[in-house]
């Protein structure tokens, strides 16, 4: 940025001392018809260090008479800085206060007209001998996620199950120590470390449809594959976002934003 703005400033002086300087102070001694030695000799004295460093001080003094051209070119300057700034800064999942998210849960489920009981918690075995990392210990307590995405999701699996496809929650609350273990298995689990994601505010769940009373993670499954597409499509209804449309792909992911 730096180079930037000495770059613009020198050719803005070089412009005011060609301009405003030589052009109309010096027309008179030319010549019309130079001779190649005077040419020859004119084009070496401008390229001495010492001429060179000399027309950058008058051109600099000239410009300082030039009040409105110096402050446009400053005024450039100040504007390119500016849009370089706004454009450097990082961005991140800021973690939202417990006022912040109690307000919201509260104003949107006072919307919900209909309050849809969870139901009962299945039992571990079912979760046994699948390739997530320590699925069986997961935390399922339906009560840690917010109000409003409960109900949401209690919802979104009614309709689900109204179509023939009964997903059951995998995961809701996730610990930022879990997040932390997920993180550490590998980016092919997850990319997000703690209080990245959204597991840790209780606005995201992980589920899995069931058939015949075993769960179905095998995403290349005919029956399958339809059944996440049906939750990505009836996720995206009701305001929810699919993991299946990231770039990592989490078929089962849905959360609040």
């Amino acid at each position: 940025m730096y180079i930037f703005v000495i770059t613009v400033l020198l050719t803005v002086c070089y412009i005011g001392y060609r301009f405003f300087y030589l052009a109309p102070e010096n027309a008179e001694n030319i010549s019309e018809k130079p001779s190649f030695w005077q040419s020859c000799k004119g084009f070496w004295a401008r390229l001495a260090p010492g001429q060179r460093l000399w027309d950058f001080f008058k051109s600099s003094f000239l410009m300082l008479r030039h009040q409105r051209i110096l402050a446009v070119m400053l005024l450039i300057v100040l504007i390119s800085v500016a849009i370089t700034l706004s454009f450097g800064g990082r961005h991140w999942l800021e973690r939202p206060s417990t006022d912040e998210i109690e307000f919201a849960a509260k104003a949107r489920l006072a919307f919900v007209d209909e309050k849809l009981v969870p139901p009962p918690p299945l039992p571990p075995s079912i979760f046994l001998g699948t390739d997530r990392v320590a699925l069986e210990s997961a935390d399922r307590d339906w009560a840690k996620l917010q109000p409003v995405f409960r109900q949401t999701v209690l919802t979104l699996l009614a309709r689900l199950s109204a179509r023939g496809y009964d997903f059951v929650l995998l995961e809701g609350y996730r610990s930022p120590e879990r997040q932390e273990t997920l993180a550490d298995s590998g980016s092919h689990v997850t990319l997000a470390r703690a209080f990245q994601s959204r597991h840790q505010y209780g606005l995201a769940a992980d589920l899995a449809p069931m058939r015949n009373g075993a769960l179905v993670l095998n995403y290349e499954d005919t029956w399958a594959k339809v059944a996440y597409t049906e939750l990505g499509r009836e996720a995206a209804i009701m305001g929810l976002t699919w993991g299946g449309n990231w770039k990592l792909q989490d078929y089962g992911h849905v959360e609040l934003r």
